[in-house]
């Protein structure tokens, strides 16, 4: 099924009320918002990359009525998605309506960017963390950071090794309007030190060399809670049973594929 075929046009507006666009922006998103008009929405089903067969299903789920419209696809770096209640974007989509938090991400390398299902399952699971100050370990593009910052769930101290990964992160928190709760260091996980871990909570989508990294530097205290991810099973039992030993117990275990992310919390 290719673009032509699939019965979803290029560019199409739906039209509808405030609230009904806003309830149903979790679909929406998907199909590409690129700008608001004054009775709805005009969306670009395949500037972000997806694909006719997803964005076909995405179509015939939308339950609000919607025409083709005229006019050039804008290319998007990524695609537009909500997750974890927040709506992650790049500076080229829609903005969120009313009451739905944002995070607006730039292009860039790091990692995080589109819908990997170890991302995905992170913002998912972000509302089983307590709230306090967090360090998003081995942050890549700044996906977790940023949407702790604009949920409210407290300040954010995010690293990376990947000098363009820094880069993009600082950006992007900057474009969010979260340079003020979000600051960016380059560095390798295995040079933090213990204060750093110690008594926050640590969000860590990175392998397992990553992680190995992230457990030597921990000291007594410990991290709040933990939220891992970016392992397969084995690796994932490997890291969990390590940071039981260290007083944190797992509550929640989810799998996406051969990718699972895990919380933790002090028992």
């Amino acid at each position: 099924m290719d673009e032509s075929t699939s019965g979803v046009p290029p560019r199409l507006a739906v039209r509808s009320g405030a609230g009904d666009i806003a309830a149903a922006f979790p679909l929406l998103a998907g199909l590409e918002p690129v700008s608001w008009t004054p009775d709805g929405l005009v969306l670009a089903p395949f500037a972000g990359g997806r694909t006719p067969v997803e964005q076909a299903a995405r179509l015939a789920a939308l339950e609000l009525p919607w025409h083709p419209e005229p006019g050039p696809s804008p290319p998007l770096p990524f695609p537009a998605a909500v997750g974890g209640g927040v709506y992650r974007r790049s500076p080229g989509h829609a903005g969120a309506p009313a009451g739905l938090p944002e995070i607006v991400l730039v292009a860039g390398e790091g990692f995080g960017l589109a819908e990997h299902p170890t991302t995905g399952m992170c913002l998912d699971l972000l509302s089983a963390l307590p709230d306090g100050d967090a360090l998003d370990a081995g942050c890549g593009s700044g996906t977790l950071a940023l949407a702790w910052a604009r949920l409210g769930r407290g300040a954010v101290m995010a690293m990376d090794l990947d000098a363009r990964a820094v880069a993009q992160a600082r950006e992007s928190a900057w474009a969010s309007g979260l340079d003020a709760r979000v600051t960016v260091h380059r560095g390798a996980l295995g040079a933090l030190p213990a204060g750093a871990i110690d008594s926050r909570v640590v969000m860590a989508n990175a392998p397992l060399p990553a992680q190995l990294d992230l457990l030597g530097v921990a000291g007594d205290p410990v991290p709040t809670a933990l939220l891992l991810s970016g392992l397969q099973p084995d690796a994932m039992d490997e890291v969990t049973t390590a940071w039981s030993q260290r007083g944190l117990h797992e509550v929640r275990r989810e799998g996406m594929g051969r990718w699972q992310a895990a919380v933790l919390v002090t028992a």
